[in-house]
């Protein structure tokens, strides 16, 4: 099975295919010492790292269904404020925003549409997601939470790293319909919703 590049729309996003026309903006973001902190992606963070990523591995990625990735843009056509993707044999959800788009519910606007394509079919048998950010992460933990995500305590709540190792994480599912349980179960790292 392949899987074809789909363009998602929201009330204030597009996501569609990244290019290489975005490594400068990748390149910049990726520099962010959350990323360092929190992702894994490559640190130091260079634009041949961003050029591979865009040439080859998003292109190759859709092709053999491997993972669907996403650039996050306010316009069609527009700049990049950020990345989101869904790995298809974990059906496991990762993104990042750029720090000047942060903190306006972008991410989670984007994280919604991409739950909705891939439970609703996009990626053919999943029914449920994955969440996982490294623990402190907050910011991921929020958009997770927004998505409809549970957060759940698995025996291993780990996350590997750049390096091959592990650390302590969050970790969270998300079914086609969202848990009555699910945001509640946020308060012991997010406290109550307002």
């Amino acid at each position: 099975m392949t899987l074809h590049p789909v363009t998602l729309t929201t009330p204030r996003l597009v996501l569609d295919l990244p290019t290489i026309a975005d490594a400068d903006a990748v390149t910049r973001y990726c520099q962010d010492p959350l990323f360092e902190r929190y992702l894994t992606t490559p640190w130091p963070y260079t634009r041949a790292d961003a050029e591979s990523f865009l040439g080859a591995f998003v292109p190759q990625a859709w092709a053999s269904s491997d993972e669907a990735t996403w650039a996050v843009r306010l316009t069609d056509g527009g700049a990049l404020a950020g990345m989101i993707s869904v790995r298809a044999e974990t059906t496991e959800i990762g993104f990042w925003l750029g720090s000047d788009h942060r903190g306006a519910g972008l991410m989670s606007e984007a994280a919604i549409a991409v739950v909705e394509w891939t439970l609703a079919g996009g990626l053919p048998g999943a029914d449920t997601m994955l969440w996982r950010a490294v623990q402190g992460n907050v910011g991921s933990a929020k958009v997770a939470r927004a998505a409809g995500f549970r957060r759940i305590e698995p025996a291993r709540a780990t996350v590997p790293t750049r390096d091959g190792s592990t650390l302590p994480a969050w970790h969270a599912v998300r079914g086609a319909s969202v848990s009555p349980d699910a945001a509640t179960s946020w308060a012991s790292i997010l406290g109550a919703l307002p």
